[in-house]
């Protein structure tokens, strides 16, 4: 089993899609502490999300995380992930961005 890594200001992410009724989630949050994975601080998108227990998250590939509260839940449709992903956008980031965007990017 691989050890538990902990995550800070975790958004537990949804991805809308138009053309699936099946919403995927993933964690974004910034480790706690250096560890394998990366320095304290660091971002982090999990890969879809299995299971939240209180503040243990299990995700697909058998990783698990320790947060140190309870996920914020935030919505953002696929080319809205795509381009956090891509671009390491915080959940925040993209707030600022959705603000400069016209309506119906």
């Amino acid at each position: 089993m691989r050890p538990r890594v902990k995550l800070t200001n975790a958004k537990l992410i949804s991805i809308q899609s138009d053309t699936e009724e099946k919403v995927e989630r993933v964690l974004y949050g910034t480790f706690a502490d250096e560890n394998e994975n990366g320095k304290e601080g660091d971002a982090l998108f999990t890969i879809k999300v299995l299971e939240i227990n209180g503040l243990e998250s299990k995700c697909f590939g058998v990783d698990f995380y320790i947060l140190d509260a309870e996920p914020q839940k935030f919505d953002v449709d696929v080319f809205e992930f795509n381009l956090m992903h891509e671009c390491m956008y915080s959940p925040n980031e993209l707030l600022e961005l959705r603000e400069m965007l016209p309506a119906g990017y």
